[in-house]
């Protein structure tokens, strides 16, 4: 039955306001904040007592987020999710395992060969730095403190305790072992969850989406599914191909290296693409460790160059190749960002600081174009 307004006697509208239920109010503003601040309380509280736990579900969260799309592409070749997840984790363990086996022997016999070769490097350079100093002495009548008889005495000692040597870190782990049993069984307790978080989390990656994005109200799911996927294409694109960029070029610096006939090629070479995690650190911190093991073995001569083309052309290659091609331009994070972000969140939270800068840097990133665009 439709309702019709009331009328007089002759039919026209008698002008009375028909009766209407008032809408129903949301909550105040003090409500909200009050609930939101109580929620970040106890979530705080929570977080930090229970912050072992945690920090291995964020890890595995991380490594699940970081290897989602490699099983949908199993998925998409016909492979079924637990099965692709299986398949990937053997493919990591057989890699990781054959690494071991591959880089410990060779970088400890690297050691080995510079602990037995550095007196003589350590002469070298000092024939070589001789008549440079003896100069600036003589010109600006300061001593230089360079005392070479010390360091060649010195440095084998401290190149000796760097080295991995395979007997003392077996002994170390069984005296670790037996005077703290507890803190043994935590770490192996920590490393045999994440495996098992990781698998469970790839499994029910999707179903966890989907919950997300239905917790997320209606009147602000096309502004949130937005800013969520601005956020994984950027955090997604410079972490997968930050990683393979790291990768690649710690293969380059090594091969460069192993063949310009410098010492510790593969330590040097693998450090250098580890720490280009922070743009151009690595190669500042390969380019001054390589020159001065060139100095010692060789002197000033061809060597020098050879380095010297090593980095050049690896550089040359990754911006132009690398980091156009696997980072993309769409990561919207210049690599002063990434540097300021890095060092604030070591000085905050350590290395676990480093690994959140990044993504909290993303998301604030797109969080903080949103508001703009609202803003204007």
């Amino acid at each position: 039955m439709i309702r019709r307004p009331p009328t007089s006697l002759s039919g026209a509208p008698t002008g009375r306001p028909i009766f209407r239920p008032p809408a129903p109010k949301g909550p105040s503003w003090a409500v909200v904040l009050g609930w939101t601040l109580t929620f970040l309380v106890v979530g705080g509280g929570l977080l930090w007592a229970l912050w072992p736990i945690f920090s291995v579900l964020f890890a595995s969260a991380a490594m699940a987020y970081l290897l989602d799309p490699l099983v949908d592409r199993l998925e998409q070749r016909g492979w079924g999710r637990p099965s692709a997840i299986a398949l990937l984790f053997t493919g990591v363990l057989l890699l990781m395992v054959s690494l071991t086996l591959i880089l410990i022997p060779a970088i400890a016999s690297q050691f080995a060969e510079l602990i037995q070769n550095v007196r003589m490097y350590v002469d070298n350079l000092a024939t070589l730095m001789g008549p440079t100093a003896a100069f600036i002495e003589a010109q600006t009548g300061e001593r230089i403190p360079l005392d070479f008889d010390t360091l060649k005495k010195e440095l084998p000692g401290w190149l000796a305790q760097l080295s991995p040597d395979a007997r003392a870190g077996i002994q170390g782990f069984l005296s670790n072992l037996f005077h703290s049993s507890m803190g043994f069984v935590s770490a192996v307790l920590n490393l045999a969850l994440l495996p098992i978080f990781t698998f469970y989390l790839l499994r029910d990656w999707d179903r966890l989406v989907h919950f997300f994005q239905s917790l997320i109200p209606q009147p602000q799911k096309v502004r949130v599914h937005r800013m969520a996927r601005d956020v994984d294409e950027r955090l997604g694109a410079f972490v997968r191909g930050q990683i393979t960029v790291c990768i690649v070029l710690g293969i380059m610096y090594s091969l460069g290296l192993w063949l310009s006939g410098v010492d510790m090629a593969a330590v040097i070479g693998l450090l250098s693409g580890a720490l280009f995690i922070i743009p151009y650190l690595g190669t500042i911190v390969g380019i001054i460790l390589a020159t001065v093991l060139c100095l010692m073995k060789y002197g000033i001569d061809i060597h020098l160059l050879y380095v010297a083309l090593t980095f050049g052309i690896a550089q040359g290659f990754e911006g132009w190749f690398l980091t156009p091609r696997i980072v993309g331009e769409k990561v919207g994070l210049h690599p002063l960002v990434v540097m300021m972000a890095l060092l604030v969140g070591s000085s905050l939270g350590g290395i676990w600081g480093m690994l959140l800068a990044i993504p909290v840097t993303a998301a604030m990133n797109v969080v903080g174009a949103e508001w703009l665009e609202a803003y204007k």
